[in-house]
């Protein structure tokens, strides 16, 4: 329904907003698709039995965990996806009658969505556990609530000076109202998400995160002076090792604050990929 209304509003700012808006809502959505999906998928029938046996310590404990995994695995992509989105943009699309022009609108759109990925990556997550919880009607009531939100929301933005670009940021504020409502109404009752330990990982996952942005930002502007050129080639090949670069500075920064989550999401990415190998 979001998108729906993204794309309504969008045919009334400048021509181009609706494909520029779908590329970047497609790009932002990928990590979802490969972590939160999955994280989602391994967490259900485990509460579903936990629900079941009535252990709420238990339920807890898996919720906590989920959640700090997709934090790992999300929030590196958000800082990522805002740090890099113009050459990651310009290498997938930039080419045909994609012009230079599409990549910057379309890198900015992209940016703006960036800042609900983790609230999408929540609701992808704690959405399924209600069900498993038997409180199937809440997720649904939040959505239609939320849904009211961002068409209001949108609304309001896309007529500011951020023009097609407030309806990628009216969104993802939706989302992230969606992710923190669903937050509180599942920590009433659970009575309690082990908060010390998710706060104590976030914040040393958003220092990792910041390093990792930093140093993705740094090499791709000194790639660009020691490598420049403009060819498709040129291009991958700095995105490519900036990206390498950053999540070396990543490992790093995850084994000196001792983030344990984060030999987790290399499991779970190990095994994706496997996957599709396969």
């Amino acid at each position: 329904m979001n998108v729906f209304v993204n794309t309504v509003l969008a045919t009334s700012t400048v021509e181009g907003a609706v494909s520029w808006l779908n590329y970047a809502f497609r790009l932002m959505y990928l990590p979802i698709g490969l972590f939160g999906v999955s994280i989602a998928t391994a967490a259900l029938p485990t509460v579903s039995r936990q629900s079941t046996q009535q252990d709420s310590v238990a339920v807890r404990e898996t919720v906590t965990n989920s959640l700090s995994l997709m934090l790992m695995l999300n929030v590196p992509a958000t800082v990522g996806l805002v740090v890099l989105a113009e050459p990651i943009v310009r290498v997938l699309l930039e080419r045909g009658r994609f012009t230079p022009a599409d990549t910057l609108a379309t890198a900015a759109a992209l940016q703006f969505y960036s800042i609900g990925l983790v609230g999408y990556s929540i609701v992808r997550i704690i959405s399924p556990i209600f069900y498993a919880l038997g409180h199937n009607r809440t997720p649904v009531i939040v959505s239609m609530v939320v849904v009211l939100v961002n068409a209001v929301l949108n609304y309001l933005l896309v007529h500011t000076s951020f023009s097609y670009r407030g309806l990628a940021l009216g969104t993802s504020i939706a989302a992230l109202i969606n992710a923190g409502t669903l937050l509180v109404l599942l920590r009433g009752h659970l009575h309690g998400l082990n908060e010390g330990r998710l706060l104590g990982s976030i914040a040393r996952i958003a220092v990792a995160s910041i390093a990792m942005g930093a140093a993705a930002m740094w090499s791709h502007e000194w790639l660009g002076t020691w490598m420049p050129g403009a060819s498709f080639l040129v291009q991958a090949v700095r995105l490519a090792v900036a990206i390498g670069f950053a999540l070396l500075v990543l490992a790093g920064s995850a084994w000196l604050l001792r983030i344990r989550e984060f030999n987790q999401g290399i499991a779970l990415v190990t095994r994706r990929l496997r996957r599709s190998a396969r």
